[in-house]
């Protein structure tokens, strides 16, 4: 398979998807979104941790250790990847306060919802799950003016084969966490 976008999220998200502690996130749209809307640019996409925006106070208290980064994410020319995934499911909360029911599989705790929740109020609040994939060894990649700023997605500007990754959580283990997320939605989110 080839990959040729990444998606920017906060680097204790990320450990936390290569741990296979969640399968999930919340999006409203970066700053940078195209005509400010979130929108899903690819499902296959190198997963790509920042340290921007990211608050320890803003986690759940089990997640904080994981605030810390573990690895360089950059060497200032080059941006390092360990790590993609499949987002096997992506799709509007609706009602937005959907989101309160999904709190034991975040990574964040419920200060970070009300914050989702109150930025931007008449944005849609979306839910991606991910399937994660390591790398079966890390890519180093050019690091170009579309990495900066407040945005979810970035367009690599060339494409990475992800062939020999090994999958985070087996097939079996990533089904059972998915029924046990679409138990906790309304009905009318998955309508």
């Amino acid at each position: 398979m080839i990959v040729s976008w990444a998606l920017k999220e906060w680097h204790a998200a990320v450990s936390a998807l290569m741990q296979g502690q969640t399968v999930m996130l919340l999006r409203k749209g970066g700053i940078k979104e195209h005509q400010g809307e979130f929108r899903v640019a690819s499902r296959q996409v190198l997963l790509l941790p920042t340290l921007e925006h990211q608050k320890a106070q803003l986690l759940r208290p089990d997640f904080q250790a994981l605030q810390e980064p573990q690895r360089q994410i950059s060497d200032g020319d080059t941006v390092n990847f360990g790590s993609w995934a499949d987002i096997t499911h992506g799709f509007l909360l609706n009602p937005p306060e959907a989101a309160y029911d999904l709190l034991p599989h975040l990574i964040w705790n419920r200060q970070f919802v009300d914050d989702r929740l109150q930025w931007k109020p008449d944005k849609p609040l979306y839910c991606l799950l991910l399937r994660t994939y390591r790398l079966s060894s890390p890519v180093k990649l050019p690091r170009h003016s579309g990495y900066s700023g407040c945005r979810s997605w970035v367009e690599l500007g060339e494409s990475v084969e992800v062939k020999g990754s090994v999958p985070v959580l087996t097939d079996s283990a990533y089904h059972e966490e998915l029924n046990r997320i679409f138990a906790r939605l309304p009905e009318q989110v998955l309508a």
